[in-house]
């Protein structure tokens, strides 16, 4: 007596195959989709960090500048300085880069870092500018500000620079 075979529902091994095979690209497609949108983040992420930073350090300025009485360097028209020395009430203030970071010093206090150390300042001039009233023979006296700067990381994702300019007035009447 013979038995019958039974046939078995299931897949062919050529079948199976075919559906591994579909399943990798499919996965390879989706990880190569996450590997972008993650590389994507990062760029964002640093050129959000550099002007959030940028824009701190600017507006730092800006409030010592518009306060100042005096400026001390940059000293003649249309020079340019590394380093801003402006006279405040009775104090000196200074802003120089130190270890690729913008500081800030009062008098002979110790150094205060206005950048973050997420921002690699790489170069930073100030000009002076003054604009002469000949009919009420006054002088407004103004400080071209440029900063250059990018992010301080060595990944190739997270690769962001920008120059950042600005001019201020000192507080001075018209």
């Amino acid at each position: 007596m013979k038995l019958p075979f039974k046939k078995i529902a299931g897949f062919t091994l050529i079948e199976l195959t075919i559906y591994i095979a579909i399943l990798s690209v499919i996965t390879v497609m989706v990880a190569d989709s996450f590997l972008i949108l993650n590389k994507g983040k990062g760029g964002v992420a640093a050129k959000s960090e550099l002007n959030s930073n940028l824009r701190f350090v600017l507006e730092r300025m800006k409030r010592d500048v518009s306060s100042a009485s005096s400026l001390i360097t940059p000293n003649t028209t249309a020079a340019t300085s590394s380093s801003l020395v402006l006279v405040v009430g009775a104090n000196s203030i200074s802003y120089i880069i130190d270890n690729n970071r913008i500081a800030r010093q009062v008098d002979s206090q110790p150094l205060e870092y206005v950048s973050s150390d997420r921002v690699r300042i790489t170069d930073m001039y100030f000009s002076r500018l003054e604009n002469t009233n000949l009919v009420l023979d006054k002088k407004r006296i103004s400080v071209e500000i440029n900063v250059f700067a990018s992010y301080n990381s060595n990944s190739p994702d997270w690769q962001y620079s920008q120059n950042e300019r600005t001019s201020i007035d000192l507080n001075q009447d018209f």
